[in-house]
């Protein structure tokens, strides 16, 4: 049993206080020598590289104590006929919450994230939250941010502030003071206006896994708002493919760090259902192509091969359409290409546009053959006029 642990759960328990209630000063005293001694080695032991062994096993002990000695207190004002000693209790967890902030800011990298945070440092935490949040709340409504989005973001904090009785664990309360701490530098007036908060606050929220159901629901709503907008099913595609684009320029989330610890990642969920969408919508467009032929012509032609000869036709007046969108509907079938693929469509106008010099070389070559059959036939032809 260490010193530390003697004093709090023998020499402060309600029974040692009511029969030698003289003793509590000398306690009290000896807490607080405990305290800086535990804080003078928490100093040696900063010196030592994130990751070494020795740093992580004591800050680890002494975060377990800590927790449990500060509930172990807490304990102690439910017991009947301990409210004499309430300002003594005060005084001592103060003394343990001193040592867990220094736990909390020069150790954070350490320290377990599953561990519960004891009462009295969550009612601490709370007190420097709140004046945070209401700026924050500003400072978003500032940026002209719809209502309802600004109360997904803030309400998990909300919820932290509000329901004392509900605890969460040191990896929550982190994960809520850097989303206040990054909505607060993302809202600065010096580089936030709302032309932009409005597409940078999703880029935000993805990065640090802001995975709540609330906000994955609200960005379905407003990608499907968006797409009931748009007349045209290829059209509604573009958007899909463009959100997609975003998505997939943020780095990925892990699942053991985001608002929901252990969940999936909101970055990987909006995906899954944007995926899910287009495919939705390219069987729609399917659907509403005529139906092909049972046997369908088929071609060894590559697409940068068929995007370059359908330019040489198009620009010797051989092909006659109205957009290249038509051509590619057109070639698609042939190619094996789906039509419904905005990403097949897109390398089509590419290579139509900037064919390569292997490409052009190919197609020499499979010209050259056509061209000397073409010459077969005449010489046939004309050898059977002659006789």
């Amino acid at each position: 049993m260490t010193l530390l642990n003697h004093i709090v759960t023998l020499q402060l328990c309600p029974q040692a206080l009511s029969a030698k209630s003289d003793t509590i000063p000398q306690s009290l005293e000896q807490l607080h020598a405990e305290k800086n001694r535990i804080t003078a080695l928490m100093l040696r032991l900063s010196d030592l590289p994130a990751g070494n062994s020795r740093r992580m096993a004591a800050v680890s002990f002494w975060q377990r104590t800590i927790v449990r000695l500060l509930d172990v207190l807490h304990s102690y004002e439910e017991v009947s006929g301990s409210r004499a000693f309430s300002a003594h209790y005060t005084t001592a967890a103060a003394s343990l919450l001193q040592v867990m902030t220094g736990l909390e800011q020069h150790f954070g990298d350490d320290l377990s994230p599953e561990w519960l945070l004891p009462h009295a440092y969550a009612r601490a935490a709370r007190t420097m939250l709140l004046p945070r949040l209401l700026q924050a709340d500003r400072e978003l409504g500032r940026l002209l941010l719809e209502a309802p989005l600004r109360r997904i973001i803030l309400e998990p904090v909300w919820n932290f502030l509000e329901r004392p009785e509900e605890r969460i664990s040191f990896g929550e309360l982190l994960f809520l003071r850097n989303l206040i701490t990054k909505l607060l530098l993302f809202a600065h007036p010096a580089h936030a206006t709302a032309e932009n908060a409005r597409l940078n606050i999703h880029h935000l929220l993805v990065s640090i896994n802001f995975n709540s159901a609330g906000y994955f629901v609200y960005c379905v709503e407003n990608v499907r708002l968006h797409m009931h907008a748009i007349p045209g099913l290829r059209e509604r595609m573009k958007l899909l493919g463009w959100c997609m684009r975003e998505l997939k320029n943020i780095p990925p989330g892990s699942r053991e760090n985001g608002l929901r610890p252990g969940c999936f990642p909101i970055r990987e969920q909006l995906l899954v259902w944007l995926k899910e969408e287009r495919i939705f919508i390219r069987h729609l467009m399917t659907s509403a192509l005529p139906a092909a032929a049972d046997n369908p012509w088929t071609t060894r032609l590559t697409v940068p091969q068929a995007a370059l000869m359908a330019r040489v036709y198009m620009e010797e007046g051989l092909v006659k359409t109205a957009s290249l969108q038509q051509v590619f509907a057109t070639l698609a079938g042939i190619l094996h290409l789906r039509k419904a693929d905005t990403g097949e469509e897109d390398a089509f106008r590419i290579k139509f546009q900037n064919p390569s010099l292997s490409t052009v070389t190919a197609c020499k070559q499979w010209i050259g053959k056509v061209l000397d059959r073409l010459n077969d036939y005449e010489s046939q032809l004309r050898t059977g006029a002659d006789r």
